[in-house]
């Protein structure tokens, strides 16, 4: 991912939500991204459709986060975003969902869960010392992120 791309994902400014905001969601889709995340939510009753994480917390601190039996396993390094991981998120939004356990870094799988998910999916992740943010997906942010895989296409073709 090229630096000018890094640096609009760092600046968008996401939106601080409690878990019991997710509660009143709870007839709608969830998605959570992170160990700390999933598990906060899973504390409070709600099961998300899909849940990403990699084990750990605040890159590389190892927590008591267990594998899960019948995960799907993905490679993702740090700071990119892995043809896996997409067709893992993919597969799984398309179907019935579930959970992806990410060997290296799940963080910036919002990017695609955000491109397949249906409008008004709720994508619940952690922010490392700050708290839990919410994006609502709607016809603008899908927009957004659409134009950010285009460019990281282009960049992947030259």
């Amino acid at each position: 991912m090229s630096p000018e791309l890094r640096d609009e994902i760092s600046s968008y400014k996401s939106r601080l939500c409690n878990p019991a905001e997710l509660l009143a969601y709870q007839k709608g889709r969830i998605v959570s991204v992170g160990d700390v995340t999933t598990e906060v939510l899973h504390g409070i009753g709600i099961s998300p459709f899909l849940e990403v994480v990699d084990l750990k917390t605040k890159r590389g601190s190892e927590g008591s986060f267990k594998s899960v039996p019948g995960s799907v396993r993905v490679k993702n390094d740090p700071g990119t975003l892995s043809h896996d991981l997409f067709l893992a998120i993919e597969r799984l939004i398309k179907g019935n969902g579930g959970r992806i356990e990410v060997d290296g870094e799940e963080d910036l799988a919002v990017i695609p869960i955000i491109f397949y998910s249906d409008i008004n999916t709720v994508v619940a992740y952690g922010i490392p010392d700050v708290g839990m943010a919410c994006i609502q997906v709607d016809k603008s942010i899908k927009d957004s992120v659409k134009s950010i895989i285009e460019r990281m296409e282009d960049r992947c073709r030259n």
